[in-house]
């Protein structure tokens, strides 16, 4: 059996509510926590481990987090995770609460020195509005899922150092960036299961058929300068399993408020990309200190 990453060790310590443990698995200088359902970015052990803890307070006292999925990788340190939260006395999942995180570490203490995670939609929009809204967007696009490249030519993913062939994952994405649907989905299988999670679709989608109309939806919805920029992998050659994290520019800018992080699961056979979970970051966010004031488990439905 695999040893635990950093990353569940942390979600350990969470479970069992040892704060100071699951904040030690952070270096505490240098580094930056984003929580993208917060405003502000969390510099310090001491800041994070009383963000655990308002957090844990906010939620059933037998609530445990519950790692799905989990890539590692070797070569940079990298970890990309997909988890959910759920009670441990049943089991039952939590409403609202699963998501992906990454992790990047330090490599002489292999401590987390910056991590990013990203929750599913708490408010999730129906298919009429999301139609509605492609709908829209398609008259100042051209009404075409196939448009024209950015003008600016865009810049080398960090995530793809020179010299490595690109990943099925960089491929499937520059794909996208073309707008050539036909060769994004030549990365993916045919059975594939492929779930988002952001402030226009909220789907879980089967078979190529359901992931080419959302793809050609997608473009519909955005100008055709538009391109998702990986800012960083972990890619795990033992499991098959590829964390990213990503974020949305529009000519060459960063578009606010449209981060986001994914896992996605590889055929061991084919290599093509058989699962994916993309979870968009938060298009309105509460202000940190405000954590403890919320009636967070009435929001989310909880019952403590």
């Amino acid at each position: 059996e695999a040893p635990l990453t950093v990353a569940e060790r942390c979600y350990e310590a969470w479970n069992r509510r040892d704060m100071d443990g699951a904040s030690s698995c952070f270096l505490d200088d240098g580094l930056e926590y984003d929580d993208a359902q917060f405003l502000g970015t969390i510099r310090s052990r001491r800041d994070l481990r009383r963000r655990f803890e308002l957090g844990a307070a906010a939620l059933p006292r037998d609530a445990v987090v519950i790692a799905d999925e989990v890539a590692s990788c070797e070569a940079t340190g990298n970890v990309g995770a997909r988890w959910h939260l759920e009670r441990k006395g049943d089991g039952s999942t939590i409403p609202g609460t699963s998501g992906c995180s990454f992790y990047t570490t330090d490599p002489s203490t292999g401590l987390i020195r910056t991590g990013f995670k990203a929750t599913e939609m708490v408010f999730k929009p129906d298919k009429t509005f999301a139609d509605r809204v492609v709908a829209s967007a398609s008259t100042f696009t051209g009404g075409s899922a196939t448009g024209p490249r950015a003008a600016s030519s865009p810049s080398p993913s960090p995530a793809k150092p020179e010299g490595r062939a690109p990943s099925i994952i960089e491929t499937y994405y520059e794909a996208w960036n073309r707008r050539d649907l036909e060769s994004a989905l030549d990365c993916v299988s045919d059975d594939c299961v492929y779930e988002t999670e952001d402030p226009l679709f909220v789907s879980v989608l089967r078979g190529k058929d359901e992931l080419r109309s959302h793809l050609e939806k997608n473009a519909a919805s955005l100008p055709p300068s538009a391109r998702i920029v990986l800012d960083d992998l972990a890619i795990d050659g033992a499991n098959g399993n590829i964390g990213a994290r990503w974020h949305l520019e529009v000519n060459g800018f960063a578009v606010p408020n449209l981060r986001g992080c994914s896992m996605y699961a590889t055929d061991a056979e084919t290599g093509l990309l058989k699962g994916g979970y993309d979870v968009t970051e938060a298009p309105v966010k509460i202000p940190g200190p405000a954590l403890g004031l919320l009636a967070v488990p009435s929001m989310l439905g909880l019952i403590r």
